[in-house]
């Protein structure tokens, strides 16, 4: 059984594509530009893939190596005990910002680490007192922003199946949301979320309805608890990270015209909301608390560009046709916020998808803008504008959809031309979309994608 749980690990933590195959399927895994890889802008004359300096093969072996003697060296300086306390975590952190290779974000690294984790559980699966501290320390360190947290759900899910461990930390039982004591929810809880799960699978039969014309809408996406604890992540970080925003761009070479779109946008690659002083070097008793000592930390921006690139992603895949979408560990990609001010202009019609050589399939856009059970929040009504149209190859079918809290849109990007009204004057706070592009492999065929 012990040398099972090492082949199934060691399979289950290697991403679907090689990083051989990955430049063949012309989807660059690791870009130095966040633009190119993050499918930036939604217009017709953007590109997802024009990567401006891609990180070659040998760089990414670089990093797997890197990491994978790196947590080796921090595995065998410890014993048992050692291993769960929260300096393995600062380790990690050292370990991280020594990498060879610069990245324009660190956490697209956080697969090759992942990836030596995976080797690392493998190898201790005969010995269960160091599984478990090493499957720790990869908890702790999806909390940290260093591993994605589906590796870790991924590893979990091999490790309950095989009887050889479980954590209600990572795959938590519901919540009671009528306690009154119940803590905030966690990432944990927001991956494991089974509506989320439920809804992604509406959205997928929708949009392979002919009669939907390409287009799904799914209200109650994540419930009440979980959509109010995102939308506080994401609109705390448009408010305290305004630095961080710019101007939407027309086109990949980033011009804009505040008349043809009036957001503004943020890219979140997955470990955003950190504070920053967990990058300090502390030390003293903080270093020698148990790594999951305390409660999970409550939702932080990253961990919704965690949730949409990597968990929608495979209840989308789950639920269509095979090899109708890339498996989400074959590219990177960040997610998009953006932000209408009351008052600001929409966004003109157009594409998403700009061409053949462009891999953009589904784009999903989800609202996190008040949630009516908020209290003192009023919920972003139909009359405030910002309402996202789609007009589908059929006319008969266009839809005007409001930008309601905990909404799900997802539509095809190289069917659907859609535009986003303007925000009106005086409304009560500002419309916020955050968006994601779902890449289709080479030799696609749309077809396969409807029902018969």
């Amino acid at each position: 059984m012990r040398r099972v749980a090492s082949r199934v690990l060691a399979r289950a933590w290697t991403p679907a594509a090689p990083a051989s195959s990955w430049r063949t399927r012309g989807v660059a895994p690791i870009d130095a530009d966040a633009r190119s890889t993050s499918t930036s802008t939604s217009t017709s004359t953007s590109t997802a893939t024009a990567a401006s300096a891609s990180v070659s093969e040998d760089d990414q072996q670089r990093l797997f190596e890197h990491y994978a003697s790196g947590l080796r060296a921090i595995l065998a300086a410890s014993d048992v005990p050692d291993l769960e306390k929260t300096a393995r975590v600062r380790d990690l952190v050292k370990l991280r910002d020594a990498m060879p290779v610069k990245l324009t974000h660190k956490f697209w690294s956080a697969q090759f680490l992942a990836m030596a984790f995976g080797h690392e559980l493998g190898f201790a699966a005969a010995h269960p007192p160091a599984l478990r501290a090493i499957f720790n320390l990869g908890v702790a360190a999806a909390e940290r922003g260093l591993v994605p947290y589906q590796a870790i759900r991924s590893a979990h899910a091999q490790l309950r199946q095989l009887g050889v461990l479980t954590c209600d930390r990572v795959d938590p039982p519901p919540a009671d949301a009528s306690a009154a004591a119940a803590p905030p929810p966690s990432a944990w809880e927001l991956f494991a979320s089974p509506r989320l799960r439920a809804s992604v699978t509406a959205a997928a039969a929708a949009l392979r309805n002919e009669s939907d014309g390409g287009i799904a809408v799914i209200d109650d996406a994540l419930g009440p608890r979980l959509a109010a604890a995102v939308s506080r992540a994401l609109r705390r970080h448009a408010s305290e990270r305004r630095d961080d925003f710019v101007a939407g761009a027309l086109d990949r070479t980033g011009r804009s015209d505040v008349s043809a779109r009036g957001d503004v946008v943020c890219w979140l690659a997955g470990d955003e909301g950190l504070d920053d002083d967990d990058d300090a070097d502390e030390g003293g008793d903080s270093c020698s608390k148990k790594v999951l000592a305390s409660p999970p930390p409550e939702i932080r921006p990253g961990d919704v560009a965690q949730l949409v690139r990597s968990c929608v992603s495979d209840h989308l895949i789950n639920a269509l046709p095979k090899n109708a979408l890339l498996p989400s560990d074959a590219y990177v990609a960040n997610a998009m916020l953006s932000v209408y001010a009351p008052g600001a202009p929409g966004f003109v019609k157009h594409l998403d998808n700009c061409g053949a050589a462009d891999p953009r399939r589904i784009t999903a856009v989800y609202y996190p803008n008040p949630n009516p059970n908020e209290e003192g929040k009023s919920a972003r009504g139909v009359d405030d504008g910002g309402e996202l149209v789609a007009f589908p190859s059929d006319a008969s079918r266009r839809r005007s959809i409001a930008p309601v809290g905990d909404r799900l849109v997802m539509f095809y990007s190289d069917e659907v031309e859609h535009e986003v009204r303007g925000v009106r004057e005086g409304v009560d706070g500002e419309r916020l979309a955050l968006s994601f592009w779902f890449l289709k492999p080479t030799g696609f065929d749309p077809s396969a994608m409807r029902s018969a």
